[in-house]
């Protein structure tokens, strides 16, 4: 560790000079500064310490801005300060810009060690942290391909689908996107069949042979191209192409992969939309055409308008959000329901005109999907859900409009019944835990334990008992067994360190200072007064 003094009393530095190289052989002291119109910042740049011993006097009444400018400017240099102890309020704001430790003049030799090795650790941590991110840096420098995958893959699947997002993701791994955007994918045909003959190596440089094949191919234009898989190659263009024009792209990769690699590929093609945000509609529609090579046949291009011309609404519908909206509902989580709702009407409603009785069939497949998931969970309400939905008024559903009207009303009824529900469950659990309480206390505390018992979470059991009793569930069983050791201090002449045992402490000193914690006297007291 680098140390530089810092007092105008050269006296002090001598003998914190002659204690630290007698005492500290791991500290070696850079220098010391003791002109106090100096430029302290210049020593610090010069001698380079990683820790400044100093008199808080030094710095004058402007201490604290002095302090803050040093770390502003030096992050990793901390201080170790000594003063009066009417400057000891100032030494312990001065941890808010790097101070360590402080001592009072005259500074012990005793609170100079305390404050050293305080020191001599805490720099051994840091520079340790340092060079760990550091490596963790030069790691992820030498992998940012990879990183730029998984967010490629993430906008593919949908799970990176706000715009600042992507525009963010695109900006940090500089992919000069504008607009106009389609997404074809490469996929070897009858790949189970072909990869019992491979070993893993081979599946490997196959499919990465593929890729080298359709980079060279797509070079002369702007696009991302990336392995999803062993049998799978996405490729994000960015252009307007007519769907001739990718039809020819696409005829051309799959002969060039044949000729130089001797796989034969199917290249199902999406549309093409003008945001990024639409990536992920295009990337499923380009998988959904791979269902019609049984028509179209394998080793061939098939965009999604051959196959689907009429269909602009399968792939814009956002599935995932149905799904955590299902998810919601069973919990009772209505004010998320309604945000997840809106996202879902919306996606219809930018999908163009809705064919006559799509919309009453979405509400019923959502409703139907609510249902199922309360029956597998086996709860108790499985049967309400016809009251809150009735299938007649979801069939008299005509337009985006009135579908949103009737699932609103219907989840904020329904939610609010199912959080009555919870209400009651609450209060099951709650007597459940105080009941297995009351009979466990004096075993050892866990609530981990107590919480799989009881078929809840540890997070669940501390809401139920803050919420009813107005404490965390530590402190409930540290009241039980403190109530149960006042009955036995009352009634009998158990020595403490027994009675301690019997309400479920190890140890005797933290039975009593748990004891005066919550009765507020100790034990003996107690006793003492309760016999009287």
């Amino acid at each position: 560790m680098n140390l530089l003094l810092i007092d105008a009393d050269a006296e002090n530095i001598k003998n914190f000079r002659a204690h630290i190289r007698g005492a500290f052989p791991a500290i070696r002291i850079v220098g010391h500064f003791s002109e106090i119109s100096g430029d302290v910042q210049k020593a610090v740049r010069d001698m380079k310490p990683d820790v400044i011993l100093s008199d808080i006097k030094f710095f004058g009444g402007l201490h604290f801005v002095r302090f803050r400018e040093l770390n502003e400017e030096f992050p990793n240099v901390k201080f170790l300060m000594y003063g009066t102890f009417n400057e000891s309020d100032y030494m312990k704001r001065g941890r808010d810009f790097g101070v360590l430790d402080f001592m009072y003049r005259p500074v012990k030799p005793s609170d100079l060690n305390r404050c050293l090795e305080f020191a001599l650790e805490s720099t051994k941590k840091m520079k340790e942290n340092r060079r760990m991110t550091a490596n963790m840096e030069n790691s992820y420098q030498q992998r940012i391909f990879q990183y730029e995958e998984i967010f490629l893959r993430s906008l593919l699947s949908g799970d990176v689908d706000r715009e600042n997002e992507i525009n963010n993701g695109f900006e940090y791994f500089k992919i000069p996107f504008d607009t106009d955007f389609s997404v074809l994918i490469v996929r070897i045909d009858h790949y189970k069949r072909v990869a019992l003959a491979l070993s893993e190596q081979e599946k490997h440089l196959r499919v990465i042979s593929i890729l080298s094949v359709v980079r060279g191919i797509l070079r002369e234009h702007k696009t991302k191209a990336f392995v999803r898989s062993f049998h799978e190659i996405p490729i994000i263009l960015n252009a307007n192409f007519t769907v001739e024009e990718k039809v020819l792209l696409g005829d051309r990769l799959k002969h060039a992969i044949f000729e130089r690699t001797g796989m034969r590929c199917t290249i199902g093609i999406g549309r093409t939309y003008p945001t990024p945000m639409e990536i992920a509609i295009s990337a499923r529609e380009a998988d959904a055409a791979f269902g019609y090579r049984y028509r179209m046949g394998y080793h061939a291009v098939i965009p999604i308008e051959f196959v689907e011309p009429d269909n602009n609404i399968t792939f814009r519908y956002p599935h995932a959000r149905e799904r955590r909206l299902v998810y919601s509902a069973v919990v009772g989580d209505y004010e998320y329901c309604k945000g997840l709702l809106s996202e879902l009407f919306n996606a219809l409603a930018q999908s163009g005109p809705m064919p006559e009785n799509l919309v009453a069939k979405i509400v019923m497949t959502i409703v139907f999907r609510i249902s199922r998931y309360i029956s597998e969970q086996n709860l108790p309400f499985a049967g309400e859900v016809a009251r809150y939905f009735p299938t007649s008024d979801i069939l008299r559903i005509a337009t985006i409009d009135d579908g949103y009207q009737f699932m609103d009303k219907a989840l904020r009824e329904f939610c609010t019944y199912v959080g009555k529900f919870h209400t009651k469950d609450s209060l099951r659990l709650h007597l459940a835990a105080k009941r297995h309480i009351q009979e466990h206390f004096f075993e050892n505390f866990s609530i981990a334990r107590i919480a799989v018992k009881l078929g809840t979470t540890p997070e669940t059991l501390n809401k139920v008992f803050m919420e009813r009793e107005k404490v965390m569930l530590f402190d409930y069983v540290m009241w039980v067994r403190v109530q149960e050791a006042q009955k036995h201090l009352s009634e009998s002449a158990t020595e403490e360190d027994i009675i301690a045992v019997q309400v479920g402490f190890d140890d005797v000193k933290y039975f009593r200072s748990i004891f005066k914690k919550y009765v507020g006297e100790t034990p003996a007291e107690f006793r003492a007064r309760s016999q009287a």
